[in-house]
């Protein structure tokens, strides 16, 4: 047994040595260094560093879902159902007038939204500051007039779209993907699809999006800063995403029912835009302004080919200034703000109209970009649904539009997750007199039968909006608001009789009108 047991043994020993001298003969693998993601703390929560690299890295979304109920007042267009015959004659156009009229059984009452936002803020320390690269995309599903079609944006603060568009339908659903910001920041440099420089208010509080300038254009802009809070900003901007629509009251001569045809020039220089602001304990404070080139001209024809001859052109600058100040309220309750904005503009209307994101124009990529809100709808739209940077008269020229908008917003929080919201605007448009009543140019230039476009119509808007808001947890709140916009409308120069217009099928004119809305969004932030 013990021999036995000696020879085992044995075995076993020169096995594991051969088996031993064999794993020396493999090669080794040894284990790469794991790189773990580092907090940033630089820039503020949510930064990372990127493995590898100096560069400090936030991602981010939002999602969205809304619905509204709205109030479905008819919606009536301009076109030769509502335009006198001549000077002298008051019957309505027979014909194709009907198509722009929307009974009321024919617009949505209900609408939804869902939305969702990306997100990425990349930023690296160098020797001459930060360099920062910010990219937002936003994708959207709406339907029903508030959301497939009106004015408003969901774009800045995740506004809810505001005043609807008239439409000869039910509207249908749109799907749409779009590149909200995408900018570099370098010693003072910004570049790229940015908030306007002219802008300070920008809808920041609540569901309604307010007059004003709210305005994503591409831009460079440099900014100084001299201490205590203070800065200036000189902005490059392109003039197309604040450029408005041109109209003309200036009917074709030797045509009885044409009308010359209005078409915007090509640019030739950006908007200027500057601003002064400070940034203190208590708040903020600024001052806007902005130069902007009207180039447009008016043919005599009936297309947008200049087939006819050029009846008038313009190329003159308009303006716009702005103020705006934000008080920090923490002594009623932390977070408390108020917000006080004035705005004018002449020959600028984009800059007071409301946010160039709107379903408007603004998603829809028109060649004036610029424009914001629509009117309020219903019948008080039979003269125009977007005002104007200016309007061709039988004076030769192009008169610029002129208006004002006066905003305020407050929110308050009630307790630390329950805050109340109270925004409003007061809104102006008006036109020249040679605008607003073609009349004795048109007797001028023709003799008294010698027909004409509708006059322009100075407008004038108020808007009240309210909500509640309740955030259980952070960055996650479930809101509701009620709005108001009560729209007065002059009643344009040329338009047939009330009598004419129910004869021929059509409501009669309406000054006022009202539009009540209600709200309710779940956003998720992340």
């Amino acid at each position: 047994m013990n021999n036995r047991v000696r020879i085992l043994l044995g075995s076993a020993a020169v096995l594991a040595t051969a088996v031993s001298a064999q794993a020396a003969d493999l090669p080794t693998r040894k284990s790469a260094p794991v790189q773990y993601v580092k907090v940033c703390d630089a820039y503020g929560a949510g930064f990372f560093y990127i493995p590898g690299t100096d560069t400090c890295l936030r991602v981010g979304g939002v999602v969205l879902a809304a619905a509204a109920v709205t109030n479905t007042p008819y919606a009536a267009a301009p076109g030769g159902i509502a335009t006198a015959n001549s000077t002298l004659a008051g019957a309505a156009f027979p014909g194709s007038g009907a198509a722009l009229y929307t009974p009321p059984n024919n617009r949505d009452a209900t609408s939804y939204l869902t939305a969702g936002i990306i997100e990425a803020d990349a930023r690296t320390q160098t020797q001459w500051g930060t360099l920062r690269t910010f990219i937002k995309v936003l994708s959207f599903f709406g339907s029903g007039q508030v959301f497939a079609t009106g004015g408003g944006s969901p774009f800045n603060n995740i506004n809810l779209p505001g005043a609807p568009l008239w439409s000869g339908m039910p509207y249908a659903a749109r799907e749409t993907t779009t590149i909200d910001k995408a900018f570099v920041q370098f010693a003072g440099l910004t570049a790229g699809r940015i908030q306007s420089m002219f802008d300070f208010y920008a809808d920041q509080i609540g569901f309604t999006p307010l007059r004003g300038s709210n305005q994503t254009v591409a831009a460079f802009a440099y900014t100084a800063a001299f201490g205590g809070g203070m800065t200036a900003t000189l902005s490059l901007e392109d003039a197309v995403s604040h450029r408005g629509p041109v109209s003309t009251v200036v009917a074709t001569y030797g045509a009885p029912f044409g009308a010359g045809t209005p078409l915007l020039d090509g640019t030739r220089i950006p908007d200027i835009v500057g601003n002064i602001r400070i940034d203190q304990p208590w708040g903020s404070a600024q001052l806007s302004a902005a130069a902007h080139q009207v180039r447009a001209s008016v043919y005599n024809g009936f297309t947008g080919e200049p087939g006819g001859a050029t009846l008038a052109t313009t190329n003159s600058m308009g303006f716009a200034i702005q103020g705006g100040v934000k008080f920090k309220l923490d002594m009623l309750s932390p977070g408390d703000t108020l917000w006080l904005q004035a705005t004018y503009a002449n020959g600028a209307i984009g800059y007071v109209s409301g946010s160039n994101m709107a379903y408007v124009n603004g998603v829809n990529t028109s060649n004036n970009y610029g424009v914001g809100l629509a009117r309020v709808s219903s019948g008080s739209a039979w003269n125009i649904v977007l005002d104007n940077d200016c309007v061709f008269t039988y004076t030769g020229g192009c008169s610029k539009s002129s208006a004002f908008a006066v905003d305020a917003a407050l929110r308050h929080y009630w307790t630390p997750t329950v805050s109340s919201t109270l925004s409003g605007n007061y809104y102006q448009v008006r036109y020249s007199g040679d605008a607003t009543n073609p009349l004795p140019g048109a007797v001028m230039m023709g003799g008294m039968n010698n027909p004409f476009m509708l006059g322009m119509t100075n407008y004038k808007e108020i808007t009240v909006a309210t909500g509640l808001i309740w955030s259980p947890i952070k960055n996650f709140e479930i809101g509701g608001e009620i709005q108001w916009t009560h729209g007065i409308t002059d009643r344009p120069v040329g338009m047939a009789s009330d009598i004419a217009l129910v004869a021929s099928g059509q409501p009669a004119f309406k000054s006022q009108t009202d539009l009540f809305r209600g709200s309710l969004r779940v956003l998720r932030a992340f």
